[in-house]
Formats: C-alpha cells, sequence, structure tokens
C-alpha cells in the first residue's frame, strides 16, 4: 500500500524503537524469522509515518580515507558534518573483504556464506529467491531507486538479476565494477591502468533495463548519479523513499569530472574522494529543500576496504591492517555513519556493527515485516541509533573466499585463523597481488581495544579468551549450517 507523506508539521517524532523486542534477540548472531517478527514495531504506529531511507556506498573506500576518520590531507566537509552530526561507528563492518558477497550480505540480511549455493564467500550472483531490503519497503508502501553499480550479479540475462526484479522501481548505473569487461589487448598493468580510458573498459550504462551508453563515460559518473539522484527524491519526496546510491569510485580504474581534477593535495585519488564528498553534500542539501531531511535516515559507508595493491590509485586504511581482499581490519572495518537530524544524537560509536545488521534494523525503523520463513544473521541496531544504548552485537565473524572462516571477533578480542597479505609490486597488483597466505595454527589473538594494527599476538597469555570465541565460533557455525524454514 503506498503511503503518502504528510506535511512537516503534521509529524509527530517519537520513539521509533519496537516497543516489544523478543527476548535473547539483540545478542542473537542469526535472527530467526520468529524474532524478526516480533521486532516489527513501526514508527507510523506510534504515530509517525516511516522515515525516508537514503544509503550511500562507496566501493573500495578505505576507512582512513576521511577527514573526520583522520585523513591528514583529504578534505571531506560534507560527510564530516553528517558524522558529527549522527552517529559515527568506529567499529563498524563490511560482511566480506570484497564487493559482492558484502553488497549480498548488505540488501538481504543475510551472510553470504549462508545463501551462496556453493557454501562460498567468494563472488557469485544471488539467487532470485532472496528477499532485499527493497522488496521489503517496496511491501511496506516505498518508492525505491538503485543507482550507481549493482554488482550483485554480474549480468543482467537470467530471472532475478536486474535490481528492478529485486524490488526497486527505478535503476540507473551499472551492472557491476567499472572495471569489468577489459577491452581485448588491454593488460592490467599499474601504469595502464593509470593512464586509461572510458574506452579500455567497455561497460554499459542502463537506465531501467536498457544500455543507453557503451562504454559509458566514467569521469562524470559520479556526477550524474547524484543528478540522477537527486531528481528521483524530488519527484517522490510526498511518500516514504528508499534510495541506495552506490558509487563506482574509487574502485579502480578511477576518475573525477572536470571540475574536481587537481582539487585536492592528494592527487588524483583525493580528488575523487573530495567529488564523492560533493555528491553527500548536495544530497543533504536536497533533502533540506524539500523539508525532509528530518524525516530521513541516510547511512553512508563502504563495501570493503581498500585496494592497496594499486598503490596510489587505493585508499588508506588509516590506522588499521593491510586492506581488501585480506582478513585483517583493514579489509573489513569501514566508515559507518548514521545521521537523522533531530532523532539520532550526536555521538561516537565504539561498539560493533556490520552492514548485514541495516535489514533488521531498517524493518524495526520502519515498521515494516522482515521476510518470513528464513534465517538471518542481521541484529536490530535502533537502540544504539534511537537511544544511546551499547551496541547489541557483541560478535562478528570474518570469512573469506572459497568460504574458509579467517576470524572471529568477540566484545574486544579478535582470533586470526587464516591470513592473507597485500604484497603488490607493478608486475603484481590487483587480485594477483595478494601472496603469503598462512593457516595460524595455533590461531592468533588480538586485542583491537589496544592494538587496532594487529601486531602484537597475544594468545599465549589469554587461554581463557581463546575458548571463549572458539565456543562463540562453534554456536555460529551451528547457525549457518541451520535450513531455512
Amino acid at each position: 500500500m503506498t503511503q503518502t507523506r504528510p506535511t512537516r508539521t503534521s509529524r509527530v517524532k517519537a520513539d521509533p524503537v519496537p516497543r516489544t523486542v523478543a527476548k535473547g534477540m539483540l545478542r542473537s548472531i542469526a535472527l530467526l524469522t520468529v524474532l524478526a517478527l516480533a521486532s516489527c514495531g513501526s514508527v507510523g504506529e506510534s504515530g509517525s509515518p516511516p522515515p525516508n531511507i537514503v544509503f550511500v556506498l562507496a566501493d573500495d573506500l578505505g576507512y582512513g580515507d576521511l577527514s573526520v576518520q583522520g585523513h591528514p590531507v583529504i578534505r571531506t566537509p560534507n560527510i564530516d558534518r553528517i558524522a558529527m552530526e549522527g552517529q559515527r561507528w568506529t567499529s563498524f563492518y563490511a560482511s566480506a573483504p570484497m564487493c559482492n558477497p558484502s553488497r549480498v550480505a548488505l540488501v538481504t540480511g543475510r551472510m553470504p556464506i549462508r545463501i551462496h549455493r556453493a557454501g562460498k564467500n567468494a563472488w557469485a550472483n544471488m539467487p532470485n529467491d532472496e528477499v532485499t531490503i527493497a522488496e521489503m519497503l517496496k511491501e511496506h508502501g516505498y518508492a525505491t531507486a538503485y543507482v550507481g553499480k549493482w554488482g550483485i550479479s554480474g549480468r543482467f540475462d537470467y530471472d532475478g538479476s536486474h535490481p528492478n526484479d529485486q524490488g526497486f522501481d527505478a535503476f540507473y548505473g551499472l551492472v557491476g565494477s567499472n572495471d569489468a569487461p577489459l577491452r581485448d589487448g588491454f593488460e592490467r598493468t599499474y601504469e595502464n591502468i593509470k593512464n586509461s580510458t572510458s574506452a579500455d573498459f567497455p561497460i554499459s550504462l542502463y537506465r531501467q533495463r536498457e544500455a543507453i551508453e557503451t562504454p559509458a563515460f566514467q569521469p562524470t559518473l559520479t556526477k550524474r548519479y547524484t543528478k540522477e539522484s537527486i531528481r528521483w527524491m524530488r519527484e517522490n519526496s510526498d511518500r516514504p523513499f528508499f534510495l541506495f546510491l552506490g558509487h563506482s569510485m574509487p574502485h579502480v580504474p578511477i576518475f573525477r569530472s572536470e571540475e574536481f581534477e587537481g582539487r585536492s593535495n592528494a592527487g588524483l585519488y583525493g580528488d575523487v574522494i573530495e567529488e564523492i564528498d560533493w555528491s553527500v553534500g548536495q544530497l543533504v542539501t536536497t533533502l533540506e529543500e524539500l523539508g525532509v531531511a528530518e524525516d530521513t535516515l541516510l547511512w553512508f559507508s563502504s563495501d570493503n576496504g581498500p585496494w592497496r595493491t594499486y598503490f596510489d590509485l587505493g585508499g588508506s586504511s588509516g590506522p588499521l591492517r593491510d586492506g581488501k581482499i585480506t582478513s585483517w581490519e583493514g579489509g573489513f572495518r569501514v566508515p559507518g555513519i548514521f545521521w537523522w537530524p533531530g532523532t539520532i544524537a550526536p555521538a561516537v560509536v565504539n561498539g560493533i556493527g556490520v552492514n548485514v545488521d541495516l535489514m533488521a534494523t531498517i524493518a524495526a525503523l520502519s515498521g515494516a515485516a522482515m521476510p518470513r520463513g528464513r534465517l538471518f544473521d542481521s541484529i536490530d541496531l535502533s537502540p544504539t541509533l534511537m537511544r544511546g544504548e551499547p551496541s547489541p552485537r557483541r560478535e562478528w565473524f570474518y570469512y573469506g573466499q572459497p568460504g574458509n572462516l579467517w576470524a572471529a571477533r568477540v566484545e574486544q578480542h579478535k582470533l586470526v585463523l587464516e591470513s592473507w597479505e597485500s604484497l603488490g609490486t607493478e608486475k603484481q597488483i590487483g587480485w594477483r597481488g595478494y601472496a603469503n597466505h598462512l593457516t595460524h595454527d595455533p590461531p592468533l589473538l588480538f586485542d583491537l581495544n589496544t592494538d587496532v594494527n594487529e601486531r602484537w599476538n597475544i594468545a599465549g597469555r589469554n587461554p581463557d579468551v581463546i575458548e571463549t570465541i572458539r565456543l562463540a565460533i562453534k554456536r555460529h557455525r551451528g547457525h549457518i549450517n541451520a535450513n531455512d524454514h
């Protein structure tokens, strides 16, 4: 049922957190459907309409690429603003250290290791029978749109592959990453990537199901995604809307528009990040001009850590160890910023949150019903967002390809079972730049409160902590191996 948005003066602010929450739900790693349904108290039920939801997801942006996260040179005043006016989570994670499985978890609330049929956490097309956040919100009366990189399927020629098949009314963007396909004869070397043009990557730009530009002209992608997002929000501001803006940048190859050429003091990469920051500012300004900023939750993050094997074309993980595709914090930990003026009080949150948690959180905030007949790995973070309570998530499990459990975190302690290092050279970039795969027996243990760089192995002094994490792994595997019903 379509819901019409009332005027701002008729909106009554109320606590949108459910009045009743099933016992144990907030601390459970896998939310059973019964628990999810018990959490579905609605904003509308308490007198206010559901909020607009805006997701802004960068591609391969590092934990340390924002000035609010400590970058000494790159300037991100617009993102800094929403971080300071909202909640900035310092231990927020992508569900995987690479794009596709991370995005699959984000839109479904289910870890890829659970839903990819081959039992893996690597790149795989999402099955059509999965239910997305967009489908959940569309059923609840939301207008829905996806702008930018899709990346949940590798092509648009099978059932369920297109955003229009997964609950999004409108789509404008690319099938996947901006580096595929390569033109015939193009060799993936550092110099070639750095000096490439759009013609080297003959990927198509789509509007709905029609390819409207091949190859997509990449220097203006960020600008065009922003313009399209603003146009769509203006056309749908009279009803609750869900906009997912998935930027193609700063995934290599990186491009920026003429207006941002040489804008930053951090080279091409800095220019790209500062244009993304400009884009966030344009969205916020539009929400304010439309008079719906106080009716809107905006979330900003990245799908995984920086691609460090591309040197200056990749970003910074700040104080964290390593980056994309590795089991270290730099591969999984990303910016996590929540902005909802007048509703979310400014705070820095040090508790654990994961992008897979967005499904249950959005269900709770919107009053939408979680999908039936399946198990979830999503935890409702709204008690932290709305009331400043400690994060309900206490554990996280780091999966890599081809589906191995690389590490596990309980509270501040992280147990590392397997690791990779990014050891790229000019001849070994991208996927080939990862080496030194190690299985750690005995495993390594780090206290992330005092050693976020993961350098000091304290396993020998903490057998009790290791046993606690092993028991958590055992419980987690039982949940993952359970069948949907």
